[in-house]
């Protein structure tokens, strides 16, 4: 991996990451919106209603609204990205690499899950959740392309061999 490309990723992930943040703090101010009675801007769209999702049982993860944890991924993704972009040559980013595509993991994990809520338990697509999901799943492929091959070797630093 060369400098330049580990900076072009990092540039890009943090782009990525902006755009979901700026889309998850919206799910987060639609979530509050919703609880207090308003309508979403999808409303009038077939099988688009952001409403009915984020006012199902599945919109909150132990009481807590599931854009907010949005919010939350996507600012490790850009705190994690622009810490290692502006250290690339301290020892101690180098958990970054690590943690850039584990973060992006979780969250494509998570997100699928809530896709197939949409899909098969509600039966409502909400746009904006799509586009979070959609972001994180791009800054998810920059991480693993670039820094996969730390977590692979790491994984065989640790002793758990790779069958070939």
């Amino acid at each position: 991996m060369s400098m330049e490309s580990e900076d072009r990723s990092l540039k890009i992930i943090m782009f990525i990451s902006f755009v979901g943040l700026i889309d998850a703090i919206y799910l987060s101010y639609l979530h509050h919106l919703i609880s207090q009675g308003a309508g979403c801007p999808t409303e009038n769209l077939p099988g688009l209603d952001c409403g009915v999702v984020l006012a199902s049982d599945q919109a909150k993860l132990f009481g807590i609204p599931v854009a907010w944890l949005g919010v939350v991924g996507f600012l490790m993704l850009i705190g994690l990205s622009l810490d290692r972009y502006l250290n690339m040559d301290l020892e101690r980013t180098y958990y970054n690499k690590i943690l850039l595509p584990i973060t992006g993991v979780i969250g494509v994990i998570f997100g699928s899950y809530l896709t197939y809520a949409e899909a098969f338990i509600i039966h409502e697509w909400c746009p904006f959740c799509v586009v979070a999901f959609v972001l994180t799943i791009a800054a998810t492929f920059f991480c693993i392309t670039e820094y996969g091959s730390e977590i692979k070797e790491l994984i065989n630093k640790n002793g758990i061999e790779e069958e070939t």
